[in-house]
């Protein structure tokens, strides 16, 4: 199960390509990711581990499933304990520019450090959460609200308008599949990537225990 606030239906199709614009808050996408964000993806940490765990896996698999926007995103103060950034700061996802960061992990896993100075961290869940923070503007967008059957494992800028989490989606019938989800900020728009093969999945499931958070001792 996976919630992203939104008034229309959140599984609309793709939006076909309708020539190049001029105006930079309009984005215009296809259905493949294009090479350059191909690239992109290929420096994470992520895409090294995906290679390792599914054989022939390949960014270009990717299409686009459907496209939404969102004009109804649940938006809060951001008002961090004292050492938030003490615990979380080493984990968190800032834009190129440095105004904004992903915080994949606040809500999912309390972080604290004992005191031999590790990182130990204790699973909250069942539920999952992603926040977008504004630091200047002192607000936190809830991005994707999830059950366990899904994950977001990892995430990165692709410039400082436009993110994108990478993990797994568990559809209506129980199904995962490798996912994207790429999300453009001046038009609130989503765009889900997919990969229609349920096998991929589950090896994918883990990276952010493994390697994301490998200086964290969860327990």
């Amino acid at each position: 199960m996976i919630a992203v606030s939104c008034k229309d239906d959140p599984k609309k199709e793709p939006q076909a390509p309708e020539g190049p614009q001029e105006d930079s808050v309009t984005e215009i996408l296809d259905t493949l990711l294009s090479a350059e964000t191909v690239q992109s993806f290929s420096t994470t940490g992520f895409s090294d581990y995906a290679k390792k765990k599914v054989t022939g896996f390949d960014w270009n698999k990717f299409r686009m499933t459907s496209s939404w926007q969102d004009d109804s995103m649940l938006v809060s103060p951001f008002q961090p304990e004292k050492d938030f950034y003490k615990y979380y700061g080493p984990f968190l996802k800032y834009s190129p520019d440095s105004s904004q960061f992903i915080d994949l992990d606040s809500y999912n896993i309390d972080i604290k450090k004992d005191d031999k100075g590790r990182f130990i961290g204790n699973e909250i869940g069942p539920d999952y959460e992603v926040s977008l923070v504004d630091v200047k503007a002192g607000t936190k967008t809830r991005l994707v609200f999830m059950g366990p059957g899904g994950s977001i494992e990892d995430a990165l800028w692709l410039d400082n308008q436009t993110l994108v989490l990478m993990g797994v989606l568990e559809n209506e019938k129980g199904a995962r599949m490798p996912t994207l989800w790429r999300f453009h900020l001046p038009t609130k728009t989503f765009y889900l990537y997919e990969i229609p093969d349920t096998t991929l999945a589950d090896p994918l499931m883990g990276y952010w225990r493994t390697e994301r958070l490998k200086k964290v001792i969860i327990q």
